[in-house]
């Protein structure tokens, strides 16, 4: 048996591990029912009206149709999840996860984890040992589990990726993603030798918002980059300062990874660590 079927039925028998912890069940989604589902509960996940869904159901179908990942968490009859992604050309080379919504009364459960995991098993039984996303790198709790749970890795920062949003979660925000390579044969997070020490800050919480220092990044093979611990209360209390946020973290990370600097995790207590070859 060769390594890679080895990593194959481990990865199915971790999915089923923590999709069981999480009490659903997940699988393929077919019927136009079950899209229109799908596509429902994302649009209510983040705050759309029907009419502005991110994803119409028949796109789905025609997305399944040919053969990429569109799948919903089933508690029993009830869809609590949903998660679509399609493969880059060429087909083989890695799979593209668009977009995953828990619905918000289970936030929190641990289905995200299950649906990353399912993909995981999904995609390497078909051969394809990388997966891709993009998030907001300033929601703190997302920047946790991408880079410390799940154990990605950053590759690019893109400033304003899908232009202007319009719903609930991104309204009035530049859509500023960090993409993320997530290699399937060997997922988790390996620390950094800095690891348990607090490097210096090139980008603090200051007492009227963020303080930028990108001097200090010249003097140190090092550093941290800190965020607002919880950005979207900031973005409804303070819009303004969520978006004085935006600029400094994109002011910080684009020339620090065009440098040679690389984010090696994220600490829970709120700011990523980044060290230079």
């Amino acid at each position: 048996m060769n390594g890679l079927v080895v990593i194959e039925a481990d990865a199915v028998e971790l999915a089923a591990v923590y999709a069981k912890e999480s009490n659903v069940e997940i699988r393929e989604l077919h019927s136009s029912a079950e899209m229109q589902t799908a596509a429902q509960l994302l649009a209510d996940v983040w705050g759309l009206e029907p009419m502005r869904m991110q994803v119409k159901p028949d796109m789905l179908i025609a997305l399944a149709h040919a053969g990429n990942y569109v799948v919903g968490a089933f508690d029993g009859e009830e869809m609590v999840a949903a998660c679509i992604a399609f493969f880059y050309a060429p087909k083989d080379l890695a799979l593209h996860s668009h977009i995953a919504g828990v619905a918000r009364d289970r936030a929190g459960s641990g289905i995200g984890k299950a649906l990353k995991y399912h993909q995981r098993a999904w995609c390497l039984g078909r051969g394809v040992e990388t997966m891709t996303w993009t998030f907001d790198p300033l929601v703190a709790r997302n920047a946790f589990f991408n880079l410390e749970r799940l154990g990605a890795s950053p590759a690019q920062y893109l400033p304003n990726f899908y232009g202007e949003m319009t719903d609930e979660l991104n309204r009035g925000q530049a859509s500023d993603r960090l993409l993320l390579n997530w290699d399937l044969r060997n997922p988790g997070f390996t620390p950094s030798n800095s690891e348990g020490t607090v490097p210096p800050a090139v980008l603090s919480r200051g007492e009227r918002g963020p303080v930028l220092d990108l001097a200090l990044a010249e003097q140190v093979r090092a550093c941290r980059v800190e965020i607002p611990t919880d950005v979207e209360f900031l973005r409804r209390s303070d819009p303004a300062a969520a978006e004085r946020w935006r600029l400094a973290l994109r002011g910080t990370l684009i020339p620090l990874l065009a440098g040679g600097w690389h984010i090696v995790g994220f600490d829970r207590s709120g700011f990523y660590r980044i060290e230079r070859n």
